[in-house]
């Protein structure tokens, strides 16, 4: 039997969709192919690992006593148990699933845990997610390969108290009212806000910078849908999802709106032909463009017939399967096809030469470039 990771929670403001995610998922793999181990990481930064982590109802009073710790060691693809500061080797590992969002889990530092392990993984790698993960750097990326979105401008904590009324003024010139306010390196809606005048502006930014020392301003649209899309790579095709239309109950998608309350979605979206396939033709190319694997979610703003990016979740909740799967058979069978496609793309990597021997060691005085 195939060993599967799939890791889940993490130190992220959105530990707990993740928990919700790594869980679905953990069920949904196929157990006839494969033996899906659950590797939960706590709000702590510690991993473990236990059959019962597989029920999502204990989480509600987690207890880690009866958990076993665990860790990867480098260039080594087996799980380890970690007790009384002995290791012992518990699985050997065929791929690992990451359906940790934001923080350390989406951003990139954890793929390079998995990949220094020798362990093909579900998500993307280190570029694409930590490009993904900062809406600044994101925006930055998406207008070098002709992507529309909305303009902004980035605040740094420390530099704007220092000087506060040089940015509100800048803020105010650049882009008249309403402005949404964003931490720059935060999803699920978490720390966002809209801002009508100069008070409501400086009280937005104070909260976004509770979150994250970087933030970006945006122009706010006053008549906008929201439009999403998802993207995988599995059998040797890249699969763009149908559109789905979220309706927010007040100005923009809030936590609540996508977590807490009954949410209308519009699934497929009624769109025009044109527009449709813009959304479709976009993904796709953000997809292969910026080195994407795994599933990727891209959210769209459609203001009129004006299409914009709002941001790429490159580990989006419920691994997006309800914009591609009817049910969890359906998603059983996409987890399948990322799962081998994982495995495809790690063993095309190591074909690749990894050293070179050019014999400075071999010299007696090499030289040495300061």
């Amino acid at each position: 039997m195939k060993n599967v990771l799939v890791f889940f929670g993490g130190q992220s403001c959105e530990h707990d969709v993740s928990v919700i995610t790594g869980v679905m998922t953990l069920n949904a793999v196929d157990k006839s192919e494969y033996n899906p181990i659950p590797v939960f990481v706590s709000k702590s930064g510690e991993w473990f690992t236990g059959d019962n982590l597989r029920d999502l109802s204990i989480y509600k009073n987690l207890k880690t006593d009866g958990l076993k710790k665990c860790l990867l060691l480098p260039s080594d693809d087996r799980l380890y148990y970690l007790k009384n500061s002995k290791i012992k080797p518990a699985f050997q590992i065929y791929s690992a699933i990451n359906c940790m969002h934001g923080g350390y889990g989406e951003g990139g530092e954890f793929t390079a845990i998995i990949k220094n392990s020798k362990i093909p993984f579900v998500c993307p790698d280190l570029f694409a997610s930590s490009l993904a993960i900062d809406k600044e750097f994101t925006k930055i990326a998406l207008k070098a390969i002709g992507v529309n979105c909305l303009p902004h401008v980035k605040l740094v904590r420390d530099r704007y108290y220092l000087k506060r009324d040089y940015a509100l003024n800048v803020i105010q010139k650049k882009f008249a009212y309403p402005v949404v306010v964003k931490p720059a390196k935060l999803g699920s809606s978490i720390g966002i806000s809209v801002a009508k005048d100069l008070r409501s502006l400086e009280k937005a930014i104070d909260l976004a910078f509770k979150f994250d020392e970087k933030i970006i301003i945006e122009k706010g649209l006053e008549k906008f849908r929201e439009i999403n899309c998802a993207v995988y790579k599995g059998g040797g095709e890249t699969v763009v999802s149908s559109l789905e239309e979220v309706e927010k109950s007040g100005e923009i998608l809030s936590f609540s709106d996508k977590y807490k309350t009954l949410t209308k979605k519009i699934f497929p979206a009624v769109l025009g032909e044109d527009v449709e396939r813009q959304i479709k033709s976009i993904s796709g190319a953000i997809y292969r463009k910026l080195a994407f694997s795994g599933v990727v979610r891209i959210d769209f703003l459609l203001d009129g017939n004006q299409v914009f990016v709002n941001e790429i979740n490159s580990i989006p909740g419920s691994m997006a399967y309800y914009l591609f799967c009817k049910d969890f058979n359906e998603f059983s069978t996409m987890l399948t096809r990322l799962i081998e496609d994982s495995v495809d793309c790690f063993k095309s990597s190591e074909l690749s030469l990894k050293t070179f021997d050019g014999g400075i060691l071999n010299l007696s005085s090499p030289k040495i470039r300061k």
